[in-house]
């Protein structure tokens, strides 16, 4: 997922009441643009693995990895047509299934996005029940550090002339750019990047360090802001009619090993937390790469561009008072 982004949790179902050996096999598709030897690829591995054993045959995940079912946007389309059963989703496809799902917000670290969570997940997830779909776990993919080809980018004004990447019809940073002013953002699903980068019309962009080298865009710039600009989070969702047509042991099952969606006994979130973290770290150490740490000065000069960019979001593209409560919920 990427810029924006999928986001992980504890796997560990109870027994099952009755046998689902005795139910006929149904095949769940589930799209994402994870690499199966991701983390989140290996996580979704592990949940297919475990559905299909203590299922005996009562249901087979089928998992569509490395985009091959499209963009987030197609994927969203196919799971309302039906086409798929669930998919792995970063912000920016979330954003397709109730815009409010990709607020703005003022969520700059770990502690702040779970205190968000514990807060309000119920309703976010009401939004994705309202759509639909049900969840099976929120995701994180990291957080969001600023990259460049060439240049560094200290202050805002650092931007104009740049061409930095806009996932798709993202409106997030479209607006942020245009409140900058002379800024000519390059707007491209995620497959398309790579080679924008190499002909140059994409030259810095905001990622995750650890979504950024499993894409292989890391070795792609040599300059990094060591400050976060926001995190990058997703979510695994399906189908409710897909689950609907499951027996209720067989949806007990699917929708608890997702919640775990872990890794060998490991919490996906612990995991994804604590690599890109160390992804930042080999970024930052590696030889050619500049890294520029913003002064008091240069972070006060980003305030009133951001804040510009949020008020013209709320009540527009956003509710409002939605997003003032996701900031409140974070302090």
């Amino acid at each position: 997922m990427i810029r924006r982004v999928l986001t992980g949790l504890a796997l560990g179902a109870a027994l099952l009441a009755s046998s689902p050996a005795a139910h006929a096999g149904k095949t769940l598709t589930i799209g994402t643009a994870a690499a199966p030897d991701s983390l989140w690829g290996q996580a979704f591995n592990e949940w297919k693995k475990s559905v299909e054993k203590d299922g005996k045959g009562a249901v087979t995940l089928d998992i569509k990895f490395g985009s091959t079912q499209g963009s987030e946007a197609t994927m969203v389309d196919k799971l309302k047509a039906g086409q798929l059963a669930g998919a792995g989703l970063s912000s920016a496809g979330l954003a397709k299934i109730n815009r409010n799902l990709q607020l703005p917000g003022s969520l700059t670290d770990w502690a702040k996005l779970d205190k968000m969570r514990a807060t309000m997940g119920a309703e976010f997830e009401k939004m994705l029940t309202d759509g639909g779909l049900s969840l099976i776990t929120w995701g994180d993919i990291g957080y969001a550090h600023f990259l460049s080809k060439g240049f560094a980018v200290r202050v805002p004004d650092d931007l104009k002339g740049k061409n930095p990447w806009i996932y798709g019809d993202d409106p997030v940073l479209k607006t942020f750019y245009a409140k900058v002013g002379g800024v000519n953002p390059f707007s491209a699903e995620l497959l398309a990047v790579t080679s924008n980068l190499d002909n140059g019309k994409i030259n810095c962009l905001a990622i995750s360090a650890l979504a950024a080298e499993m894409l292989q865009w890391s070795s792609k710039f040599d300059n990094g802001v060591d400050d976060v600009r926001g995190i990058v989070v997703g979510a695994v969702v399906i189908s409710t009619d897909s689950l609907g047509q499951l027996p209720a042991d067989v949806k007990k099952m699917v929708l608890d090993y997702g919640k775990g969606l872990n890794y060998k006994g490991t919490s996906l979130a612990s995991r994804i937390r604590s690599e890109d973290a160390a992804a930042w770290t080999r970024f930052k150490s590696r030889s050619g790469v500049k890294i520029y740490t913003p002064t008091a000065d240069d972070k006060a000069k980003w305030v009133p561009v951001f804040k510009a960019a949020r008020d013209s979001l709320k009540g527009t593209t956003f509710n409002g008072a939605l997003l003032d409560r996701v900031e409140a919920a974070a302090k």
